[in-house]
């Protein structure tokens, strides 16, 4: 082993400043301090020195959380999921079935709250009240919403701001329906024709039959059937299962939640924030910024060590043999 200088704890903490000077990741600072300085314990030291690091923290790569996705709803039309997309200079209101995954869809001519909410009554009338309405906070004017959900009766749900993917069965359906925007002569007909991966068409889970094409078809194939929802029900499950092991599998998901008065880096607005509560949506809190009450998504928000904690870290950095295992044996480098 190459001679190494063997700091005095006195000292360790400059080093130890030294040492993440540049704010490289554990590897490199590690890398950094093998030949040339050692005392017991700095492999652990280093590594709750970079993790614990408030520069460092505000520009690393959130970990993966565990898959959540949403449940199968018990019936059509009973969950609906809500988005506004532009494509061409226009601007067009879809809105998918979270059970059948039928889309409906409309262009906005003038985009307009008062727009939105006559389509979605005209889609109400077609079909019948929804229970659940969920959506992004930008679909329409909060008050007029609120108003119109509390007179048709259902109840709404809204996505964390700047996190799109809770609201993942519009955001799937919108780029479905984009792409057929973009190839189809006509989209209309091309929506006719999408069956599901589970047999069934949406039209067939919603409205219990085939919806007539241009495709040539035996008459006896348009009459009403009730597909077996049962079966259905059991699938959907079981593929859900397996999406959330693979993925989790996948991405080494973990899921760290935050407590009350909890110091927090808010990554999309750059700025520090306290936890003040958990919001009733999953993963998602409420947090006192500079920019006043914010509600934001866990990927959102970075969990900061308090100036406190960081103290008393440094204060525990120079009496560095509690933190050794005592099962490991450490071997000190030659000392110059």
């Amino acid at each position: 082993m190459a001679p190494r200088l063997v700091v005095p704890a006195c000292m360790r903490n400059d080093i130890l400043d030294k040492i993440h000077e540049g704010h490289q990741g554990l590897v490199k600072c590690e890398e950094h301090a093998r030949p040339a300085v050692w005392w017991p314990g700095l492999s652990d030291q280093i590594r709750e020195f970079v993790t614990d690091c408030r520069v460092c923290i505000k520009e690393r790569t959130k970990a993966r959380e565990p898959l959540l996705p949403s449940t199968l709803p018990d019936r059509p039309w009973q969950k609906l999921g809500a988005d506004l997309f532009t494509l061409k200079g226009k601007t067009y209101l879809l809105v998918v079935d979270r059970f059948s995954r039928f889309v409906e869809m409309a262009q906005l001519n003038p985009t307009r709250s008062t727009d939105v909410i006559t389509h979605l009554k005209s889609m109400m009338a077609r079909r019948g009240i929804c229970e659940v309405r969920v959506s992004d906070n930008c679909l329409v004017c909060w008050t007029w919403m609120a108003q119109f959900a509390a007179k048709y009766g259902f109840k709404r749900v809204t996505s964390s701001p700047r996190y799109p993917q809770s609201n993942a069965e519009a955001e799937r359906a919108v780029q479905s329906v984009k792409i057929l925007l973009t190839k189809a002569k006509d989209p209309y007909r091309a929506l006719l024709a999408t069956p599901l991966s589970n047999g069934y068409s949406p039209a067939q889970l919603l409205i219990g039959r085939h919806l007539r094409t241009t495709l040539p078809i035996l008459p006896e194939r348009l009459q009403p059937a009730v597909p077996a929802l049962q079966a259905h029900q059991q699938k959907d499950t079981e593929r859900r299962r397996m999406d959330i092991h693979n993925y989790n599998s996948r991405h080494r998901a973990r899921d760290l939640p935050l407590a009350p008065g909890e110091e927090v880096w808010i990554t999309a607005a750059k700025t520090q924030g306290t936890v003040t509560s958990k919001h009733q949506s999953p993963r998602s809190y409420l947090v006192e910024g500079p920019q006043g009450l914010l509600r934001r998504n866990l990927n959102h928000l970075v969990s900061m060590p308090t100036a406190e904690n960081q103290g008393n870290d440094q204060e525990k950095h120079p009496s560095d043999q509690d933190s050794r295992s005592p099962a490991k044996t450490l071997r000190a480098p030659q000392i110059l």
